[in-house]
């Protein structure tokens, strides 16, 4: 820059690189007028020196004029803006800018044009309108508008037009000086968006100087933490936590001046003594080198979040009626609990608990009335626990509890029969006055196991082992409690392949009558020929079967069997006996049963008189009138009905007279000791005499010797089936049977 143009500025207090302020404004247009005012002066004596073809002083004009541009453009250079000279038409004099790329219209085009050749129509007439508010009120007036650059970027730019005293052939002049502001206006727009949203935002923000006081905050700061801004402006950070410690340690101030970044929660203390969780990020930022250092803290109160993340951890691990904890916890304080006695060498007990009777409760009074009935009992025998005791709910009606430093083994029976007392005590729910005693496992760790699989598993297996055994009581696991439970699941994995595998067959038994020793009948009885294994007990296997619910399958192949049999000795032409089978409680109950019945027996043609079904007394009296229908639905398509095991359930006489049965079947047991019992004796006479008046026929089971067929022979029983009579036997030792003539006790009693 011109050391002349330098001093000006200088003595202007002017930088080029800085937009002057007003009073330095107006000082720089003077200067600029009155070098316009000296280059005229110097125009016009040098224009008289002229007259004289002087070329001396023609020289003298040139380098003059030259002189007044050099200065006139040295100005314009200094500073960012564009000057434009105008006269009082609009006429452009002249253009001054350091960036002519800046120009939308050349300076050659410009210089010399009016506005309205230069601008749109709109534009045209606004600048128009600046220029004459600037001459008639004699002062600066500005305009803010848009405008394409030269570059083709729409840009905004404000318009500075101030009066001149310079006239151009008589017209007065203006100056206009014309400023692009996109940027400006850019980062005036998007640091009061900034203030916005920190003044709106729920997170508070906090900017901390080098020395680490509170030079900024924003209106959220004062809720979170119950503090007034202008309280804490210029104050350390620790001014934002009552008491409790700084919410930054020196820990955190350690990494966060390290790694320039640190974040975690933290607990704020508030004037008011409440307390709130605190997620709190720390940024350490530098805005330029060498510049000074700032903290810019952000603090988001997540109190309602760690309240919801613990009631979510509540309910994943409590059960949500009795609010105990549920399986999950369970297992988390049972591991704990190992561990613990492990270490102290003490034993803990954990008992399993499952209540009586109440699927009846449930089913009869209504889920309701049941699910106060176990809340009840969560809340008696929480009254019960010693501190460090769980007691949990397992689902259902199952519950458990966890018990540690046992010294005794008189501690864990006294507990025990607490435990019992308790549950016998009656419930008070909803009016109703509900008696539940409680079947409760027992396994004592670590002698029963060292895992929460294997404690468990024993405990469970002894709770099954107190139900089997008659209820409202308590066992202790034992191994041989344990190989039981094996053996039960063994079984139940077998059942499941056997029917896929063929392994069920049938045998038949046959049925004699007494009075003509004619063979009228046979039971159908199921045998298991499992691999590996040989013949399974029927004892063993039914059962589990009516409890998995695979006696459904069972019954349907049973009945399908039976009636390929009949149409196979019809086939031999002998005559098929009555078949008597089975009919499980389950499938009794069953609403589809008299229509697979009904279908099996159309497929093969099977005739009703040809199939008998035996029931047990318990399943007409537990599901009457549901067993009722189906027993009256069989009887209507002629199969004739009898009840196996007579005298061994609740036998009722009403249920004798309300269901449509055709015969009583004497069970074993009574048969066994007929000749030694008395009682046995009576049992079996008062059977006879009371299918009789009911016009029922009997059918005596297990009748291993000739002293029990006399007997029964006398009392007038009317059919027989037993060893003495028959073995079980395959189809074709039926088919012998058939042909041949009647055994030779029943021949000899007859003659």
């Amino acid at each position: 820059m011109h050391r002349l143009l330098e001093r000006q500025l200088k003595k202007l207090m002017l930088a080029r690189d800085k937009a002057p302020q007003d009073k330095a404004w107006r000082d720089f247009l003077q200067k600029v007028d009155e070098a316009y005012r000296q280059a005229d002066q110097d125009r016009y004596t040098l224009e008289r020196s002229l007259t004289i073809s002087s070329d001396e002083m023609q020289s003298l004009y040139q380098q003059l004029k030259a002189s007044s541009e050099a200065r006139l453009s040295a100005i314009a250079t200094a500073f960012p803006d564009m000057l434009f000279f105008q006269d009082e038409e609009g006429r452009f004099l002249d253009v001054l800018t350091a960036h002519p790329e800046a120009l939308y219209v050349p300076r050659e085009e410009i210089i010399g044009s009016r506005m309205e050749d230069v601008f749109e129509e709109n534009l045209s007439r606004c600048f128009h309108k600046l220029l004459s508010d600037t001459l008639s009120n004699n002062s600066l007036q500005q305009i803010e508008y848009q405008m394409l650059n030269g570059s083709g970027d729409l840009r905004l730019y404000e318009a500075r037009m101030v009066p001149m005293d310079y006239r151009e052939q008589g017209r007065r002049t203006l100056l206009t000086v014309v400023r692009d502001i996109t940027d400006t206006r850019r980062n005036e727009t998007r640091a009061q968006l900034v203030s916005k949203a920190l003044n709106a935002a729920r997170e508070g923000v906090v900017i901390l100087d080098e020395e680490k006081h509170i030079i900024s905050a924003n209106p959220a700061v004062e809720g979170i933490c119950q503090v007034a801004l202008v309280d804490i402006l210029g104050s350390e950070i620790s001014a934002l936590c009552s008491e409790g410690g700084p919410l930054l340690d020196e820990d955190a101030w350690l990494i966060l001046e390290t790694v320039g970044r640190w974040h975690g929660e933290v607990l704020l203390y508030r004037p008011d003594g409440s307390q709130a969780s605190l997620w709190l990020s720390a940024d350490r930022v530098q805005p330029e080198i060498n510049a000074s250092l700032y903290y810019v803290i952000l603090l988001s109160d997540i109190s309602e979040l760690h309240a919801s993340r613990m009631e979510l951890e509540r309910l994943a691990t409590h059960d949500p009626l009795t609010g105990l904890p549920n399986r999950i916890l369970f297992q988390d304080r049972l591991e704990q609990a190992l561990t613990r006695v492990q270490r102290s060498g003490l034993s803990g007990a954990l008992f399993f608990m499952d209540l009586d009777r109440f699927k009846i409760i449930n089913d009869s009074l209504g889920h309701q009335v049941g699910d106060r009935l176990l809340q009840a009992v969560a809340d008696r025998l929480a009254r019960h626990l010693r501190q460090g005791d769980t007691l949990a709910r397992m689902g259902g009606d199952e519950f458990t509890l966890i018990v540690e430093n046992l010294k005794r083994p008189e501690d864990v029976v006294q507990l025990l029969e607490k435990l019992q007392e308790e549950f016998r005590r009656p419930f008070t729910v909803d009016g109703h006055e509900l008696r539940t005693t409680a079947s409760i496992g027992v396994s004592v760790f670590p002698r029963d196991g060292s895992t929460v699989e294997e404690v468990v598993k024993h405990a469970d297996t002894a709770m099954y082992s107190a139900k089997d055994g008659g209820r409202d009581q308590y066992r202790f696991f034992t191994e041989k409690l344990n190989l039981s439970a094996y053996s039960c699941f063994d079984t139940e994995q077998g059942l499941h392949k056997a029917l896929a595998n063929s392994e069920f067959y049938l045998v038949y038994q046959p049925q004699y009558e007494l009075a003509t020793g004619e063979l009228v009948g046979v039971e159908a009885l199921l045998r298991w020929n499992r691999s590996g294994q040989g013949l399974i007990r029927p004892a063993k296997f039914i059962p589990m079967a009516e409890m998995t619910g695979l006696i459904i399958p069972l019954g349907t192949w049973v009945r399908e069997t039976v009636c390929k049999q009949i149409v196979a000795w019809r086939e031999e032409g002998t005559v098929p006996p009555r078949v008597a089978i089975n009919l499980s409680s389950r499938e009794l109950v069953r609403p589809g049963l008299n229509a697979s019945v009904a279908s099996q027996m159309a497929t093969y043609r099977i005739p009703a008189e040809c199939l008998e079904f035996e029931i047990t007394e318990s399943v007409i009296i537990e599901r009457g009138d549901v067993a009722y229908q189906n027993l009256f639905s069989l009887t209507e398509m002629g199969i004739e009905l009898a009840i196996d095991d007579f005298g061994t359930g609740h036998s009722s006489l009403v249920n004798l007279k309300r269901f449509p049965l055709a015969g009583l079947k004497i069970d074993r047991s009574f048969v066994r000791d007929l000749l030694v019992d008395a009682n046995d004796e009576a049992i079996v006479r008062a059977t006879i005499a009371l299918a009789r008046s009911f016009g029922m026929k009997t059918v005596a089971e297990g009748v291993e010797n000739h002293q029990q067929l006399e007997f029964l022979r006398k009392a007038g029983c009317d059919v027989v089936q037993g060893h003495v009579c028959g073995k079980p036997m395959s189809p074709k030792g039926i088919s012998r049977l058939l042909a041949a003539s009647a055994p030779d006790a029943l021949a000899d009693g007859h003659q």
